[in-house]
């Protein structure tokens, strides 16, 4: 199995209605990743069970202290996609491609950027995403810009990053 990069941006707010949009358009083609869904997540003795990610979901935006991660696989392609619902309620979105494809993380992670309307995009391999809203912007504010060529590959170096600007497919310029 090749390693993931994990490229992860933070939600305006828990919604069920977000969530949705940003599966379909991210993994349109999807299976849940888990069969059933216990709360709290990893218990041995969970209060409250769940059979699908629609139900968790549901209860994870009506319910803004619990965190939980739910993860789904695309059934035609490589790639996973995840939510993470935060301890301070907020949301993360996350999208997992093969990281030794360097156009497809770049372009995903452009892709995610402007579909969730920001320019605070983390890019990890194979890492979980911040635990809270606060630890997410500390986490990006503290990563290196990327200006250049060389501050590109540097950053593919690391174990996060900025995004890295996709290069045009149609033979222009950025």
């Amino acid at each position: 199995m090749p390693e993931y990069a994990d490229i992860y941006v933070l939600g305006k707010k828990r919604s069920s209605d977000a969530i949705i949009a940003f599966l379909n358009h991210f993994l349109p083609s999807r299976r849940e990743s888990a069969d059933e869904y216990e709360v709290p997540q990893y218990s041995k003795a969970p209060h409250t069970m769940f059979n699908t990610a629609n139900e968790l979901i549901t209860y994870c935006c009506q319910n803004p202290q619990e965190t939980h991660a739910i993860y789904w696989q695309n059934i035609t392609g490589e790639e996973h996609a995840g939510v993470f619902f935060l301890k301070d309620g907020g949301l993360i979105f996350g999208v997992s491609t093969p990281a030794d494809n360097h156009s497809k993380v770049d372009a995903v992670s452009d892709d995610l950027g402007r579909f969730l309307d920001t320019g605070e995009v983390i890019v990890t391999y194979e890492d979980v995403p911040p635990e809270s809203v606060n630890d997410f912007h500390s986490f990006f504010a503290h990563l290196p810009k990327i200006d250049d060529a060389a501050s590109a590959e540097a950053a593919r170096q690391t174990r996060a990053h900025r995004p890295i600007k996709a290069k045009p497919s149609n033979g222009g310029t950025s």
